[in-house]
């Protein structure tokens, strides 16, 4: 289930509406390729930042670092079962909620058959 992300891979498209709008598989990839870096930053003795406007570096914490790549993956895993839930209740023909986009509207059913609208 885990693969690695690149930003290459990450599309990005605009809406009639003007919004951007990001597929929802890359927005939890993103999440846990983020973990994945600051476990990484964790594991190595000279993790530092260098906050904007400052010459000097600081130095970061392994368990602050730890608990932020848990808090992520803790998100990533929360917007997975979120879509899960959001595929099942909207269509059963969705296919699987990793296809899903966040905020994209499913362009699959044809207009005013959506979710919180009356078929008629």
């Amino acid at each position: 289930m885990s693969r690695r992300h690149t930003d290459a891979e990450t599309l990005v498209r605009r809406g009639a509406d003007g919004q951007f709008y990001v597929a929802a598989q890359d927005v939890t990839a993103i999440l846990r390729d983020m973990a994945r870096t600051f476990d990484l930053h964790a594991q190595s003795d000279e993790a530092t930042w260098t906050p904007e406007g400052r010459t000097t570096a600081v130095r970061l914490d392994e368990d602050t670092m730890r608990t932020v790549a848990s808090i992520l993956r803790a998100q990533a895993d929360e917007m997975e079962v979120q879509l899960i839930e959001i595929a099942a209740t909207s269509t059963p023909s969705a296919g699987p909620a990793s296809t899903l986009s966040a905020g994209r509207p499913d362009r699959s059913r044809p207009p005013g058959k959506g979710r919180g609208q009356a078929q008629r």
